[in-house]
C-alpha cells in the first residue's frame, strides 16, 4: 500500500490541474482542489479525487448528496487497483453511513417524529402535521 506522501505525487502527477494542498481534513473543493491531513487513509485521498473525476461540483437535495458520495466511493474502489491501495468496504461502508443518519436526522419532524420529504426548494415537509424545516446540519458537522 503507498504512503499517502507517494499517492500524493501519483495523483499529481496523473492530473496536473488538480491541485492538491495540506488542509484541516480530506476535501474535494470544486472545481479542482483536494485537500488532505496528516490523519487521511490514501482510500479516503482516493474517494475525494472520485468526486474531482466524477465532475461533483454540487448537489441540489439531501437525498443526492448521499448519492455523489456513493458514487464517489464507488470511483475510489475502482481508482485502488490502479493506485495499489487497498479497498475496505467496511471503511466506506462507515463513512456512507454518517451521511445516511444524518439524512434520516434531518429529515425528522421536530413535532411528531415523522420522517418529512424534501421539496425542490431544500424545504422538508411532515406530511403528518404540516411542519416545515429547512436541513438543520451539515453531513460533516453530524
Amino acid at each position: 500500500m503507498p504512503s499517502l506522501k507517494s499517492l500524493i505525487a501519483k495523483l499529481r502527477a496523473n492530473y496536473p490541474a488538480l491541485v492538491i494542498e495540506s488542509g484541516e481534513r480530506a476535501q474535494f473543493t470544486p472545481p479542482n482542489k483536494l485537500f488532505y491531513a496528516p490523519n487521511t487513509t490514501p482510500l479516503e485521498l482516493l474517494h475525494e479525487l472520485g468526486h474531482y473525476l466524477n465532475k461533483q461540483h454540487s448537489y441540489a437535495s439531501d437525498i443526492e448528496l448521499l448519492r455523489i458520495e456513493s458514487e464517489a466511493w464507488e470511483q475510489a474502489r475502482q481508482l485502488c487497483t490502479k493506485y495499489g491501495v487497498k479497498w475496505d468496504e467496511d471503511f466506506a461502508q462507515d463513512h456512507l453511513d454518517t451521511y445516511r443518519d444524518w439524512l434520516h436526522a434531518t429529515s425528522l419532524c421536530k413535532n411528531c417524529n415523522l420522517a418529512g420529504y424534501q421539496d425542490d426548494a431544500g424545504l422538508y415537509h411532515c406530511a403528518l402535521c404540516g411542519a416545515t424545516w429547512p436541513s438543520r446540519i451539515a453531513p460533516e458537522d453530524f
